[in-house]
């Protein structure tokens, strides 16, 4: 490892992530609250990725074995991040086909929603795994590089929150094109530079045993209880720490009637308070430990839902934002902490299968997330014909989650996973020592 590959994991790195930025900030508040379209259907466009998660095994086992022109990570970085920026430029239009058409605007918006999703997942599990080996038995530069990828995501994610605001003011259909073409610049300029020379060649051999086999590699980690546990935890936590994502700003806008300028700043607020527990919360981090410091997260996450919850009653938007700053604080401290656990979970010559498995709990615990909340608000609004009722109950059930995840956590040892993933997956960790 040195700082070129550094900046270069967080280019590739920053460049998927943005993706998501006008996405969940601010094309779902349209099509919820401006265009009255289901919050279930949005919730499912916008869950594409974590929906399509499973292909971050598949993608992951096989780049573990076979490369593509000679290298096993860096093809698919690329082919991936620069799916994830088309799809995303395209989705803002395939959006504004459905007043119009509904069939086909719906079918245009479930094509480039998943062409993001695939470039997501892909890309994801590729630069992941890459960061993996290549900082093993480098922990030092493990945990730099990882601080400084999210660091500079979150920075990045405020900015473009901020841009989008100021496009997007006054608010137009071709002001949105505008910032969605923006992000589709930046995202493939950064992918592209970063993905150059990221990876040195394979040998010319292929890294071929049994667990080139995908059903091979699934029996491995079935078989591996520590790794069942974790999945599961990070399945929960994921669900409730982002089941808000495809409703803060439509609430902000049902609820405090704030507008389409003002929720899209959300994420900037948002995004100082996790930026500022990310770095600041190293040091806690390394004297508390992973797991008390993701607990002590999930905690002040916690209380950030309950105040978002007052605040809508009170009909404080000033508090409001306040309570999304808490929220972000929480979340950041467990980010750092539970990523740096997660790469802690993983074995020498499988990188790419145990980062897969980890990411499809990523995004499956998002995806669930945001539909069941999208359903969640649906029937309760069909019920009470409350704008409030819906997103009270989704806050509430967030707060519960991230409670047992903490139960579970307590239970989970990087010692215990590799002893088990020893006995597990013997054929990777054989031609790993060789």
């Amino acid at each position: 490892m040195n700082w070129r590959k550094v900046i270069q994991f967080t280019l590739v790195h920053v460049g998927v992530a943005i993706t998501a930025v006008p996405i969940s900030s601010t094309l779902n508040r349209i099509m919820i609250a401006d265009m009255q379209l289901s919050a279930l259907l949005v919730g499912f466009l916008v869950a594409m990725p974590y929906l399509l998660s499973p292909l971050q095994i598949l993608v992951g086992n096989w780049a573990d074995h076979r490369p593509v022109w000679g290298y096993h990570r860096s093809p698919w970085i690329l082919l991936g991040g620069l799916m994830a920026s088309f799809g995303c430029y395209a989705a803002a239009h395939a959006v504004f086909l459905i007043p119009d058409n509904y069939a086909l605007g719906v079918a245009a918006a479930l094509l480039t929603f998943t062409v993001w999703g695939v470039g997501v997942n892909v890309a994801s599990v590729s630069y992941l795994s890459l960061l993996s080996e290549e900082s093993q038995g480098h922990t030092g530069w493990r945990s730099r590089t990882v601080s400084i990828m999210f660091t500079t995501m979150i920075l990045t994610t405020i900015v473009t929150s901020i841009g989008l605001s100021r496009i997007l003011d006054p608010f137009s259909e071709a002001a949105l094109y505008t910032a969605f073409g923006v992000i589709w610049f930046i995202a493939t300029f950064f992918v592209i530079f970063g993905a150059a020379g990221i990876e040195p060649a394979a040998p010319d051999q292929a890294r071929q045993n049994s667990a080139d086999n995908p059903a091979t590699a699934l029996r491995a980690l079935a078989n591996n209880a520590t790794a069942q546990r974790f999945f599961v935890y990070l399945l929960l936590v994921l669900i409730s720490i982002h089941a808000q994502d495809v409703l803060l700003e439509p609430y902000g806008a049902e609820v405090l009637g704030m507008s389409v300028s003002a929720t899209s700043r959300l994420t900037a607020i948002w995004g100082v308070g996790v930026l500022l527990t990310m770095v600041g919360g190293l040091p806690l981090v390394r004297r508390a430990g992973k797991k008390r410091a993701a607990n002590i997260g999930a905690v002040v996450a916690a209380i950030g839902f309950g105040a978002i919850i007052v605040t809508g009653l009170l009909q404080q938007v000033n508090l409001f934002l306040v309570a999304v700053f808490v929220l972000g604080l929480g979340g950041g401290l467990m980010t750092v902490s539970n990523l740096s656990f997660m790469l802690d979970m993983t074995v020498t010559g499988a990188a790419g299968l145990y980062m897969g498995a980890w990411g499809v709990a990523n995004f499956a615990g998002q995806s669930l997330g945001n539909i069941s909340s999208g359903l969640i608000r649906d029937v309760a609004y069909n019920v009470t014909g409350s704008a409030i009722f819906g997103y009270v109950i989704v806050f509430g059930l967030e707060i519960a989650g991230l409670v047992v995840a903490m139960l579970i956590f307590r239970t989970i040892s990087v010692a215990e996973f590799q002893e088990e993933a020893a006995v597990s997956l013997p054929d990777v960790l054989a031609i790993a020592g060789d």
